[in-house]
């Protein structure tokens, strides 16, 4: 019958074990040996999941640079949120500053032009709508400003040509990039994208400074 080590837990046949049963052991302790080995990488990740204390060792390291990082905090990695990107479903994206949250694409589209306020509430919903306001009448708007049709169509405009709206509301484009004209202002069209809370995210620091 098979013993096990003292520290790593790996199984150590005994020369009367059946030979499959041998066989499967060791195949147990190469996956557990590979789990445990170390990982190069060349920056922080941007997916997967991480417990607390795993380290990622640099691959590249130079003269005052950092042997690796070490993740603090148990969690999912994922790339910082960005302005108009396009996402879709599935997509994970964290906070520009930490708030320990990440946060899971549930409607495909652009991201806003501002970043969101985001939610720290388990499963919370937002549009990636930020700052944007209701389309006004005889209104002047400056470039980059963001507004909603008076009645949803899933779509945000941005302003690429500052001016005053038009009298009556322009009929809007609901192309991705096609062009909605409203007087002396010019709208782009984006479809809206929808975040959920997604759990906590990992939280990289990096260790062992050279030099």
């Amino acid at each position: 019958m098979s013993t096990e080590s003292n520290k790593l837990k790996l199984k150590i046949p005994s020369f009367t074990d059946e030979i499959e049963n041998t066989i499967r052991e060791l195949g147990d302790n190469f996956n557990l040996l590979d789990l445990i080995s170390d990982d190069y990488v060349s920056a922080t990740p941007t997916n997967g999941d991480y417990i607390r204390t795993r380290r990622l060792y640099n691959s590249a390291p130079v003269y005052e640079g950092y042997v690796g990082w070490v993740n603090v905090r148990t969690g999912k990695a994922a790339p910082f949120w960005q302005r108009l990107k396009s996402y879709t479903v599935g997509d994970y994206i964290i906070p520009r500053v930490d708030n320990g949250h990440v946060f899971i694409c549930v409607q495909s589209g652009t991201s806003g032009y501002t970043e969101p306020v985001f939610p720290v509430s388990t499963d919370a919903q937002f549009n990636d709508t930020r700052l944007a306001s209701t389309w006004a009448a005889t209104t002047q708007y400056k470039l980059n400003d963001i507004v909603l049709p008076t009645v949803d169509n899933g779509r945000f405009y941005i302003c690429i040509q500052a001016g005053e709206s038009g009298n009556t509301e322009p009929p809007w484009q609901t192309v991705d990039g096609a062009t909605t004209y409203d007087k002396n202002a010019s709208w782009a069209t984006y479809r809206v994208t929808r975040w959920k809370e997604a759990g906590s995210a990992a939280l990289f620091y990096p260790f062992g400074k050279i030099g």
